[in-house]
């Protein structure tokens, strides 16, 4: 009978589902008709929520009392536990003003799990919660333990800054204690921390990130924390099977990476690798030694089954973030562009700072007639290029090319004329790079040709200015010659 029992209950749900898709209103008069239609309906129509959805379940205290000083009745906290027990998706934003229902609500959900000074290590007011994303100031925190279930497998937690520049004694404990006790770490999908740089300085906290990471095991899919972690930390990660995403806010490892002792590398199933650090050449030689660079010159294209073969997104910058302030601190050079293209050619989205107005990095031209040759999948580039030679590098590559063309290549890589490419690459925020200081009236055609013969289209300009203008220009000079 109980087999019989689950049978049925599974026909139902897949009735339920199928109306669903049709629409949420069908669903709802799928309930309204029939008793046994109601369980699996309300379950699917809730089981993904924002917070707000959460306040119509308590009318006896927020519609018929202002002041909310009134505890919501039997019949309130029964209808409210069931709704709750069905989400298993939660998305909670706390960076606007506090409502007075909004920190009524918080109150009802964190105060039935009180139990001792600090709260239970989890709660049951959300059990079968099995992602969470948090978005609020750090006063936030206190109410967060009570939204984590024991089944938690993704975690996203978004601090956002503050306008005072003191540190309050404890703020970070909640989010602490979620990640030391909370957190069932072998089954953890997901964690992904967004702390404001202050946040770095806790020491507590950082402690247990490191032990958490320590603790993760082969279902970790997503990790994106902005905390320097100790080598062990990141070798662990690495040897990770089904890591897929990952941000790093600190130095390449270079330690222990050749320690006999050290775990082996997987990263296989690596698709995102976002990289905040001041040691950009250390990361891309560390790179490029995982693919096997060094120890061949002209490598095969990477197959989705090496390391960092399904590695289609990478964007790297500085700790201080994308942008210039002062001067540029953009590090790389043209050979390190060549070595990145090198090691990751299977690359779709790259982004490696956004381009400024000083003029004074080391990658040109060259730059993005190496990453449309050898990244034939490549769609969108950030990058910074020196303009101060562009006519002339565009007129170099060009007689490079020219004369591969006239030695057959002699098993050299392609030419710069890859117009065949699948796709076109698209420079993003090119408008910011200095075009008007450097190239003339006369060498506007120049420029556009070169771009056109690499593939490079330049489609998001807005013009601002008298220099985005003539990148305008340049954008509808590549068009035409396309069209």
């Amino acid at each position: 009978m109980p087999h019989r029992i689950f049978e049925i209950d599974e026909i139902l749900r897949v009735i339920v589902c199928y109306t669903r898709d049709i629409s949420n209103a069908a669903a709802v008069s799928l309930a309204c008709c029939c008793k046994a239609f109601e369980e699996p309906a309300l379950s699917l129509l809730w089981d993904w929520k924002f917070l707000n959805d959460l306040l119509p379940l308590l009318p006896s205290v927020l519609t018929n009392t202002p002041d909310l000083t009134a505890s919501p009745t039997d019949g309130d906290q029964t209808r409210f536990r069931r709704y709750a027990s069905w989400i298993r998706v939660l998305s909670v934003d706390l960076t606007s003003d506090m409502t007075q229902e909004m920190s009524f609500l918080l109150d009802i959900i964190a105060s039935p799990s009180t139990d001792g000074p600090t709260g239970p290590a989890t709660t049951e007011m959300f059990p079968n919660l099995w992602d969470l994303a948090w978005q609020g100031g750090t006063s936030s925190l206190i109410y967060l333990p009570s939204f984590v279930s024991p089944v938690l497998t993704h975690l996203r937690v978004h601090i956002t800054a503050r306008w005072e520049v003191e540190n309050f004694p404890g703020e970070y404990d909640p989010l602490t204690l979620v990640i030391n006790s909370i957190i069932s770490s072998s089954n953890l999908h997901s964690l992904c921390l967004y702390t404001p740089p202050e946040a770095n300085h806790n020491l507590v906290l950082r402690q247990a990130i490191v032990d958490l990471v320590l603790r993760c095991g082969s279902a970790l899919n997503e990790f994106e924390v902005e905390f320097e972690l100790p080598e062990s930390a990141i070798l662990h990660l690495m040897s990770l099977p089904n890591l897929a995403v990952w941000k790093v806010a600190q130095p390449a490892p270079r330690a222990l990476i050749s320690s006999p002792r050290r775990p082996s590398i997987s990263l296989t199933r690596m698709s995102h690798l976002a990289l905040r650090t001041t040691t950009q050449r250390d990361w891309l030689s560390f790179i490029s030694a995982l693919v096997g660079e060094r120890s061949c010159p002209h490598p095969a294209p990477r197959t989705p089954g090496s390391i960092f073969g399904n590695l289609t997104c990478f964007t790297m910058d500085s700790p201080m973030g994308q942008a210039c302030p002062f001067s540029c601190t953009f590090l790389l050079t043209d050979s390190d562009i060549s070595l990145l293209a090198d090691a990751l050619p299977r690359l779709e989205w790259t982004s490696l700072g956004m381009p400024c107005i000083f003029n004074t990095c080391q990658t040109t031209f060259r730059s993005l007639h190496t990453l449309s040759t050898r990244c034939p999948r490549l769609r969108y580039l950030c990058i910074h290029v020196n303009m101060a030679t562009l006519v002339q590098d565009i007129n170099s590559v060009s007689q490079e090319h020219d004369q591969l063309e006239r030695t057959g290549n002699n098993g050299q890589r392609p030419g710069p004329n890859v117009r065949s490419r699948g796709c076109p690459l698209e420079l993003r925020s090119a408008q910011f790079l200095p075009l008007e200081a450097n190239v003339g009236v006369d060498d506007l055609g120049l420029v556009v040709r070169g771009f056109f013969n690499i593939s490079v289209v330049i489609n998001d300009v807005v013009v601002l200015d008298s220099n985005s203008k003539l990148w305008a220009r340049v954008s509808e000079g590549i068009e035409a010659i396309r069209a």
